[in-house]
């Protein structure tokens, strides 16, 4: 499997995932905090609602549908927005089993930095703090996968199903 995104060794920490998007440093950072367009790119699952409160100390989340086999949250609260420039949030992953049981992830941190370039905007996604491998594994592949699909919506492109 090709992760052309990922720049780090899958399971190392951090996680590190660049690209460049052909289209300017305000639009990128619109499909980053605009709950219409995430659900439309994030994630190796499909989002049934994403909930963003942009504001330092702010409140985000993502709801991913049931796939039979429990329900899954990612949230967090933000500690920078610099519109067009820099990102940052807390990163915790919930899931409900089906058997009641609900699993949470330690905190880990979100960087994103959008740097204007002379034909679009490289981004870099730093996710710091995932303790377990598989954590990092399985985080690095899926923001890898969001990142091909957040290119085709700030290009103005199909997204891949």
């Amino acid at each position: 499997m090709t992760l052309p995104f990922l720049k780090s060794p899958p399971g190392e920490t951090p996680v590190i995932v660049e690209g460049h998007f052909r289209a300017t440093p305000a639009r990128v950072f619109r499909a980053w905090t605009e709950p219409d367009e995430i659900v439309q790119w994030f994630g190796t699952h499909t989002l049934s609602s994403a909930e963003i409160d942009l504001r330092v100390g702010g409140t985000w989340r993502f709801l991913f549908a049931d796939t039979g086999n429990g329900r899954s949250i990612l949230q967090g609260s933000y500690t920078d927005v610099s519109p067009n420039d820099r990102l940052a949030f807390t990163w915790v992953h919930e899931h409900a089993r089906t058997d009641g049981v609900i699993e949470t992830t330690p905190e880990s941190q979100v960087t994103i930095t959008f740097a204007p370039e002379r034909d679009g905007t490289f981004v870099r996604l730093v996710h710091a703090g995932i303790q377990r491998v598989e954590g990092r594994s399985g985080v690095g592949q899926g923001w890898n996968a969001s990142f091909e699909r957040l290119q085709a919506i700030a290009e103005g492109r199909e997204v891949a199903a």
